[in-house]
């Protein structure tokens, strides 16, 4: 006899019989469920009726709601039509009255940006003019070690390739070396 039995654990064990067992007893209380109800025959019946897709729709009826929906839209697509032409002739009168500003304005407009231009390429030049200055004497105090890095790196470069060629077997760096 087994003293620790645990019925979760039994689950885990045996899945299929469990799932298996569960649908029986689920299908049995359906069935007893079914089975006392009083309708009768006719049980059967109205959920076949209901299950029936024809009965869903009624095709007369939808056929007058589409003719009744096509004529809202058309309606609507008229007014859509007036609303739309009044936007554009607003559209068109603003159009005009803001071009009328514009060309009041633009000679004052034109003097302002003059104006500001040149006060902004006068500012602007000097900075620039500071800083190329500046680029230079930078170039004038480096360009010595400039030239120093240049030739150390010219030296070791030779140095290099001389040793690299001293290893080779028919080297002339060898027989130089010799004498």
């Amino acid at each position: 006899m087994i003293r620790d039995f645990d019925a979760m654990e039994e689950v885990r064990k045996h899945p299929g019989v469990t799932a298996g067992g569960l649908a029986l007893i689920v299908l049995g209380a359906a069935a007893a469920v079914y089975l006392s109800q009083r309708t009768g025959p006719t049980r059967y019946q109205r959920i076949k009726t209901r299950m029936d897709p024809r009965g869903w729709v009624d095709a007369s009826e939808l056929r007058g709601r589409f003719h009744d929906a096509m004529d809202a839209f058309r309606h609507g697509a008229e007014d859509f039509g007036d609303r739309a032409g009044d936007y554009a002739r607003q559209a068109r009168h603003r159009a005009v009255d803001v071009a009328e500003d514009a060309r009041d304005h633009a000679g004052d407009w034109f003097r302002a940006a003059r104006k500001g231009s040149r006060k902004a390429a006068k500012k602007h030049g000097k900075t620039a003019r500071r800083y190329a200055d500046e680029a230079a004497a930078y170039a004038h105090d480096h360009r010595r070690e400039g030239g120093a890095l240049i030739a150390v790196a010219t030296l070791a470069a030779a140095v290099g390739a001389a040793l690299l060629e001293s290893r080779r077997p028919d080297s002339r760096v060898r027989r130089i070396v010799r004498f």
